[in-house]
Formats: C-alpha cells, sequence, structure tokens
C-alpha cells in the first residue's frame, strides 16, 4: 500500500487543529452544565429516536457530557495533529460532529458537515501514515500498517 499524499496528512492536520481550537475555546470558557443546557432546546427539534436519548441521559447529567465533549475535542484534536491512533481519533471526532450536526447552532451546520466529511477522509486515506506517529505505533491502536515505512530504494 502507498502512503498516502501530503494533501491528506494536511488535511489531517488541519483538522486537528480546528478541533484544538474548539477546545481549547471551550477551557477557555470554562467547561460547565451549560455547553450541553444550551442544546436543550435544539433538542425539541431533533429527530425522534435523538431527542428520547438526549431528554432521558444527556439532559439529566449535562455535567458529565459537557466534560466528556471538552475531554473528547481535546484528545482527538491532539490525536489528529500529530498523527497517532488517527483512525480512532477520527470515529470520536465523528461521534461528536454527528451530535453537533443533529443539535448545534444552525449557523455552524456546514462547518460541521465539511468536518465530517474531512473526518470520513482521514479514516479512509489511513491519513496517520503520512508526516503522523501511525506507522511507528502498534497496529491495535492505530488501526493501520503498524510497521514503520520502509526507506525508499533509489532507482539507478
Amino acid at each position: 500500500m502507498t502512503s498516502p499524499a501530503i494533501a491528506l496528512a494536511l488535511l489531517r492536520i488541519g483538522l486537528g487543529a480546528l478541533f484544538l481550537h474548539e477546545a481549547f475555546d471551550l477551557w477557555e470558557r470554562g467547561v460547565g452544565p451549560w455547553i450541553v443546557e444550551d442544546t436543550a432546546y435544539r433538542v425539541a427539534s431533533a429527530p425522534e429516536w435523538y431527542a428520547e436519548f438526549a431528554n432521558r441521559v444527556v439532559l439529566k447529567l449535562p455535567a458529565l457530557f459537557a466534560w466528556l465533549v471538552a475531554l473528547g475535542s481535546t484528545a482527538a484534536g491532539a490525536a489528529l495533529f500529530i498523527g497517532a491512533a488517527t483512525r480512532p481519533a477520527c470515529c470520536g471526532a465523528l461521534f461528536l460532529l454527528a451530535n453537533a450536526l443533529v443539535v448545534g447552532p444552525l449557523a455552524q451546520r456546514e462547518y460541521v458537515a465539511l468536518a465530517l466529511l474531512a473526518a470520513l477522509v482521514c479514516i479512509v486515506g489511513d491519513a496517520g501514515s503520512r508526516l503522523g506517529l501511525d506507522p511507528f505505533l502498534p497496529r491495535w491502536l492505530s488501526w493501520s500498517g503498524g510497521a514503520a515505512p520502509k526507506s525508499r530504494s533509489k532507482a539507478a
């Protein structure tokens, strides 16, 4: 399998930077139940299956889910930025982004959809293999090749 193009690695790094920016913004404003409680009025207009879960679980434990959002955004951003455990980080990012797509601010839906697409591309393209640490991590952690890339022999 060939190593992904540098453009894919740059997409991964940029997505990681976006997640870290959002995470630092959350930490700066202070992690608290308000993060989840501010979505309560949008949960009412969410699909029924989502609204039922959100009302029964998420909105009953807003502090817990606020911390999960802040920690998940930080972890996903850092992992994507350095290219470590890229596929698992993208799966977590997809979960966060899917929730943001359903109950996030309407003005940010296109931004969230684009970030969601970028995370999918990073999963499919094995974006941690180039300019990242995934090739040096065990396969069970990175969900990729697992072996360090071999140096290319020079053509004669």
